[in-house]
């Protein structure tokens, strides 16, 4: 496994954790999981350490269920060497939608003549293929699929599920680290818009993993990306409230920033780059 594709995957953790539908709920994770409320932490007290200990008990819990869906990824796509090329090329797509998606721009007022635009160059790029290189299924087949699934992601509604809150809600507050365990456990089967499709792009990368424990090391550098943020919060939660009030400002520059780089890698997939990049870096 190549340095550069876990240190990504790391990245994409970390940007996950300050999303704007990630960190404005930490506070309220950690007192869920604490009992400790954000208004009764004691600011002479530097480190609660229970409340550390159920921070780590439930980054454990979502971090074992990220790891076994890494893994499952890589096995699946070990069936499927045959159709690798392909494979990686419509894992590609779907890397460059969720990134679009993560910038926001599905959501402004110009969303549909950006979309008709990408659909439109794509469209016309394969025209130029076929009529004068005579290629039908070469890199401008897929590009216009690209285009096409964009307009129709779109155009269909499709993009606004992604929007749509996806957190199991436990009604009865978990005693201990047992308990925060449990909540880890139903916060990775339940996750947050703002996770999906960073995690669903780092799945895809998994998928054309070599070996399964390639695949469970990259989900488990994505886990610590977001796991350790998070315990580092619980350890300092007077110092997490200073840090928000900063990076609330850098929200749109921080979607921006995360969409761009699922973009990118969704070209390096596409174009068979991917792996080229990490060995050189690796």
């Amino acid at each position: 496994m190549e340095n550069i594709t876990l240190w990504a995957a790391f990245l994409g953790g970390i940007l996950a954790f300050l999303s704007p539908c990630v960190l404005p709920i930490i506070p309220g994770y950690i007192a869920y999981i604490s009992g400790v409320s954000a208004t009764s932490v004691d600011t002479e007290k530097k480190i609660d350490w229970q409340t550390v200990i159920s921070a780590v008990a439930f980054v454990l819990g979502f971090s074992i269920v990220f790891t076994l869906l890494g893994a499952a990824s890589t096995f699946v796509g070990q069936f499927l060497q045959e159709y690798k090329s392909v494979i990686s090329k419509i894992a590609a797509i779907v890397v460059i939608l969720l990134g679009i998606h993560f910038t926001g721009v599905l959501q402004s007022a110009k969303a549909k003549v950006f979309v008709l635009s990408i659909g439109g160059l794509s469209l016309l790029y394969y025209l130029y293929e076929i009529i004068s290189l005579k290629q039908y299924f070469s890199t401008g087949f897929f590009i216009f699929l690209l285009g096409l699934s964009l307009v129709v992601f779109y155009f269909s509604g499709a993009y606004r599920i992604l929007y749509e809150q996806k957190t199991t809600e436990v009604r009865k507050k978990p005693p201990g680290p047992i308990g925060a365990f449990l909540v880890g456990l139903a916060f990775a089967l339940g996750w947050t818009p703002c996770i999906g499709p960073i995690l669903g792009a780092i799945l895809l990368v998994a998928s054309q993993q070599e070996t399964v424990n390639q695949g469970m090391l990259l989900l488990f550098a994505f886990s610590m990306g977001l796991g350790i943020p998070f315990v580092l919060t619980a350890a300092a939660i007077n110092l997490f409230f200073k840090f928000f009030a900063v990076v609330r400002k850098y929200f749109l520059f921080i979607e921006v920033a995360g969409g761009i780089l699922l973009i990118l890698i969704g070209i390096l997939l596409m174009t068979g780059n991917f792996e080229k990049i990490s060995s050189m870096l690796g």
